[in-house]
């Protein structure tokens, strides 16, 4: 390479490098985001790179990065804090030398923005995709006080622009500290095409899930995280199943071993308990949304759910609690309900499969607000905006 030029330069003339770096690359509605968007990126302008701290639990996704012509490197670390993650981060900094670094989530935010800025990256982009920071195991209400103060305090050096998937985080993360002017609100988009009615896949999913075909299912997609608040969606489960027995409910995320408790107490309490379904995560989600007749949240917190907007690009009618963007995002297809309130959630349920569903006009409806080259273009002129300083 000739000196003085960078890698960036030498990726291809007039291309751009931009570097992602994230804590995982699946199980969420964050994940699936950035996957959706460097996807969508146009790869003769931009190349693309994503850091990953482990992705160990997602072989299918890299491969599918990188047969798109993305570049992943998996830092196969336990943790952010630790040698394995700040060393590697720190020397792929240095190598590619990008042209902007995208950070997605809170503790990414911090520690790979600080990284990015040390090892000489000017340009420094957040990504907010949570009204409230994930709590580990152990982590103490004065730690998280303490996480939240140093977010804001480094919010006026590290970034050049925040961007929130949420308009309801806006004003949360310039209550922490945020300058609100560094703010922006880019909702998160799907490939529309790849999610949509289909009547054939409806019908084989219900056979590979052995589901009656004209039975009512009601389901979850989504991680089995205490925000979600599960025992409520399960009580709510138990109390329309007294009310309408036939119905079924699927839970796709993980095994019911993986509840905690309380939603353990609300699964007892099913007045018909082999119609309630556990299933992994699944990597072809657009084959779960159609099979369904209610997609369903009953989240205490959220900030814009990749789920809720896959479920409408299906055309499979919501019903959540009304956290976040929720009510936004669902307008007329479906039903918010106040947050822990499951006779509430029951009745939504009840009201909605009682109503027709007009599948193919709710996806065309989701294609012109949530599609991913939307979402795309706003991203790519943020980071010619940074750039451009």
């Amino acid at each position: 390479m000739p000196a003085g030029e960078t890698t960036s330069q030498a990726a291809g003339a007039g291309r751009r490098t931009v570097l992602h770096f994230t804590p995982s690359i699946g199980g969420g509605g964050a994940e699936a985001m950035l996957v959706n968007l460097v996807l969508a990126m146009d790869g003769a302008r931009w190349r693309r790179i994503v850091v990953v701290v482990n992705g160990s639990a997602w072989p299918e996704t890299i491969s599918r990065l990188r047969d798109a012509g993305v570049e992943v490197h998996d830092l196969g670390a336990p943790a952010f804090l630790c040698k394995a993650a700040l060393s590697g981060l720190t020397r792929l900094l240095r190598q590619t030398r990008p042209d902007v670094v995208q950070t997605w989530m809170h503790h990414a935010d911090f520690i790979g923005g600080w990284c990015a800025r040390l090892a000489g990256v000017r340009h420094v982009v957040w990504g907010v995709h949570c009204r409230e920071i994930h709590r580990n195991p152990g982590d103490s209400d004065f730690k998280m006080r303490v996480f939240r103060w140093l977010l804001g305090a480094s919010s006026h050096v590290v970034p050049a622009r925040v961007v929130s998937c949420s308009a309801a985080a806006l004003e949360e993360h310039t209550a922490w500290g945020y300058p609100r002017a560094s703010l922006e609100w880019v909702p998160n988009g799907i490939l529309t095409r790849r999610f949509g009615p289909s009547e054939e896949i409806r019908a084989e999913t219900r056979r590979r899930m052995l589901l009656p075909a004209d039975a009512p299912v009601v389901g979850f997609v989504g991680r089995f995280h205490e925000m979600k608040d599960l025992p409520t969606w399960l009580r709510a489960a138990a109390l329309l199943q007294t009310r309408r027995p036939e119905t079924h409910f699927w839970l796709c995320g993980l095994g019911e071993q993986e509840l905690d408790d309380a939603a353990r107490a609300a699964l007892s309490i099913m007045p018909r308990r082999a119609q309630v379904h556990f299933t992994p995560f699944s990597h072809e989600p657009e084959k779960v949304y159609p099979a369904l007749d209610v997609f369903s949240l009953s989240s205490r917190t959220e900030a814009c759910p990749m789920t809720v907007i896959e479920a409408l690009s299906c055309g499979t009618p919501c019903v959540t609690t009304d956290v976040g963007d929720c009510a936004r995002l669902i307008e007329k297809a479906g039903c918010v309900v106040p947050a822990g309130d499951a006779e509430a959630l029951a009745r939504a349920w009840e009201e909605v499969l009682a109503a027709p569903r007009d599948a193919r006009a709710l996806h065309e409806r989701a294609v012109e607000r949530f599609d991913i080259a939307t979402a795309a273009r706003a991203y790519e002129r943020i980071y010619e905006e940074v750039i451009a300083g």
